[in-house]
């Protein structure tokens, strides 16, 4: 049996011995790859720290993908049914319910606005024709109708003719022309005042604030 052993072990230990001759063949190896790198590490490293003062520029993000937007379905519209006979018998009936209506509201009429009043009180009376300017002082701003109103009533029982009231009213320096558009105008509230009961209308043509 010691001799069946014997070369087995033999091979193993053959074996054994050209394995550590090659572990250690790659471990001289190593050991020079080593050597070589610790050699050339210090250039590299100096070389590491130059760049790493150096500011290094911010790359571009790279552009976003587009979004595409969702799509947007149409609605879908139905469509309308045809109008049947009792649909257009009940239309008509609502047009015809709505044409009083619609002709009362066209045939209303329209409120009248009141007149808009007169610019002032001399456009009615006359006080903007040009022989208003020649009214005296006392009276210049008065219209016309009470003028003559104040002239009877300085002296209630006296009777005014048409000419007394123009003296009192009017400056003599008046133009002929304008007296007597003055006097027609004069006469015309003289007789209105009559009618209105404002005044009396005495003989000869005369007038007085009271009656005789």
């Amino acid at each position: 049996m010691s001799t069946t052993v014997l070369p087995q072990l033999q091979a193993i230990e053959a074996e054994l011995v050209s394995q550590k001759e090659q572990l250690e063949a790659q471990l001289a190896s190593v050991h020079e790859k080593l050597t070589g790198i610790r050699t050339v590490l210090p250039m590299f490293a100096q070389t590491t720290d130059a760049a790493a003062a150096e500011p290094v520029a911010a790359e571009p993000l790279p552009p976003s993908p587009a979004v595409e937007e969702p799509a947007v379905e149409e609605p879908v519209v139905a469509e309308a049914p045809a109008p049947t006979k009792e649909t257009t018998r009940k239309k008509t009936v609502q047009k015809k319910a709505a044409t009083p209506k619609k002709a009362a509201a066209q045939n209303k009429t329209p409120e009248k606005k009141a007149p808009a009043k007169a610019a002032s009180a001399k456009k009615v009376d006359g006080r903007a024709a040009s022989w208003q300017k020649y009214t005296r002082p006392g009276v210049k701003n008065e219209s016309i109708p009470d003028a003559v109103k104040l002239i009877l009533a300085t002296q209630p029982k006296n009777e005014f003719k048409i000419a007394d009231v123009m003296t009192a009213l009017f400056e003599e320096e008046m133009p002929k022309s304008q007296y007597l558009k003055a006097r027609n105008r004069i006469s015309n509230v003289l007789s209105g005042g009559v009618r209105a009961g404002d005044w009396y209308k005495g003989e000869r043509g005369t007038y007085r604030m009271t009656a005789a």
